[in-house]
């Protein structure tokens, strides 16, 4: 099984989850859900698993310096993918030739806000031997179904706003995302990333149930 992009800690700077909560049996799942459905049909599945592999290889890596005195020296796969899900910053030249320093967030906001949309749509349903039951409050007001899916919508608006981010980033680094781009792995990417008209609207395929690759809309230059 593939490794999880984000636990529990990301959450902290973009939405409030308690400290008591059960990461594995309630938070984790919805973790799963949203990079195995929502990001995957973002990024496209060969970019998703190529994000998948370099995280773990990183990850692995990493890894062998707690038990080795051997410093890890990662791939420049490895390097990008990380920039890539945990964000960096970098020159960039504007169209008038005056430079400024980029800052992009990562892949992780976006995922916190599509888990967090899947988690506050079905946490408070709960599967027993009597069936599917709803919990109750005893000194809180539960709020309304309607309320959920207002809270759960902004939450996937927000998540295609930091995604936002991810594509200047590729389109910026184009010299080693320009395989993704173009299209050569996967068609559906450079349907996302190649197109004649300006980006409008939400785009989440999962949560929208339209083609996510093909309404995304963005002018490129090269």
């Amino acid at each position: 099984m593939e490794p999880l992009l984000i636990n529990k800690t990301d959450f902290a700077q973009y939405r409030n989850i308690t400290v008591n909560m059960d990461d594995n049996k309630r938070l984790e799942p919805f973790i799963l859900e949203a990079q195995r459905i929502d990001l995957s049909n973002m990024l496209g599945k060969r970019l998703y698993f190529d994000l998948i592999k370099y995280t773990g290889s990183y990850n692995a890596g990493i890894a062998t310096t707690l038990t080795t005195a051997t410093t890890y020296q990662p791939t420049t796969d490895e390097l990008w993918f990380q920039k890539l899900l945990n964000g960096t910053s970098y020159p960039y030249t504007w169209p008038d030739q005056s430079t400024t320093t980029k800052i992009y967030a990562g892949l992780k906001p976006v995922l916190v806000y599509l888990s967090y949309a899947r988690f506050v749509r079905s946490d408070n349903v709960r599967s027993t031997q009597s069936g599917f039951v709803k919990k109750t409050l005893d000194f809180a007001v539960q709020v309304t179904d309607k309320e959920i899916q207002g809270v759960a919508g902004r939450a996937e608006t927000d998540a295609n706003a930091f995604f936002t981010g991810t594509e200047d980033f590729m389109i910026d680094n184009a010299d080693y995302f320009r395989k993704y781009i173009d299209g050569a792995f996967d068609g559906s990417a450079r349907d996302a990333f190649k197109s004649e008209s300006k980006r409008t609207g939400p785009r989440l395929t999962a949560v929208t149930g339209r083609d996510y690759s093909r309404d995304r809309k963005r002018y490129i230059r090269y």
